[in-house]
């Protein structure tokens, strides 16, 4: 199967602008448009996620990679159903651990199995099940939302880097998202013996913005060479991480029409 090709939406998007370019990912022929669910954008994730809903219909729309701790399951499962009618069953989620040194400031105190607890919550109660569990870091006691189930499930990732999370990611969830390093390879290699899961590669893209991350990559040849690797390999889904509204122009030939 030929790779996907998706974009997360520039974490440095004007707010004004979420919608031209969720619609420019349509027209473009993205697979699918990552919600970054991160402190640093000018606008919070699902309410971007709910705009991009509401200018596109085709294009697959994701948000994450939530922490487990900042959107409690039972928020996050209203929402994540919310959007999978409004948007005729185009979304996904994914989860991640969290950054440390952000939930530390905010007084979050990590636990173990956090993520893995959390998808299991989340999957149940989007699916509308009155839901009981007792975990490391979840309690629930007969809890069920209100949103109707949706009629498709709502895929969920699970954010890994290293042999012990992608292993925990094979288990747990629907798919696993993501970042290219050197050894993603020799990892996924390592545990899809197990299982296989749809796999998501983030790469971050930029022409235009010499700031916008440090290991971006800088040409679109590049990016097309090492979207080739992933797709000669059998991942899933490649994910566009780019600066501006110019990195989509020079990326328009990795689109997947």
């Amino acid at each position: 199967m030929p790779i996907k090709i998706s974009a997360e939406l520039s974490h440095i998007c004007p707010l004004d602008d979420i919608r031209r370019h969720a619609a420019a990912l349509e027209r473009l022929g993205y697979f699918r448009v990552w919600i970054p669910d991160t402190l640093v954008s000018p606008w919070e994730a699902w309410t971007a996620a709910g705009i991009a809903v509401q200018h596109t219909n085709r294009i697959q729309i994701g948000v994450g990679v939530m922490n487990p701790y900042t959107r409690h399951p039972v928020v996050a499962a209203q929402m994540a159903a919310t959007l999978q009618h409004l948007s005729g069953g185009r979304m996904a989620v994914s989860v991640g651990k969290g950054i440390g040194r952000f939930l530390e400031k905010a007084g979050i105190e990590q636990k173990d199995r956090a993520v893995e607890e959390y998808i299991s919550v989340l999957r149940r109660l989007i699916a509308g099940e009155r839901t009981s569990f007792q975990g490391n870091a979840f309690h629930l006691d007969g809890m069920r939302i209100r949103v109707p189930a949706p009629e498709k499930p709502v895929p969920v990732y699970m954010a890994a880097i290293g042999v012990d999370s992608w292993q925990s990611a094979i288990e747990a969830a629907d798919g696993v998202e993501t970042i290219w390093n050197d050894n993603i390879m020799e990892i996924r290699s390592q545990v899809r013996h197990v299982r296989t899961l749809p796999t998501a590669v983030l790469m971050p893209f930029s022409v235009s913005r010499s700031d916008f991350f440090k290991d971006r990559i800088v040409s679109a040849a590049d990016l097309q060479d090492r979207i080739s690797i992933l797709e000669e390999t059998g991942f899933d889904e490649a994910i566009v991480a780019y600066g501006d509204m110019a990195d989509l122009s020079e990326a328009v030939l990795l689109r997947t029409g």
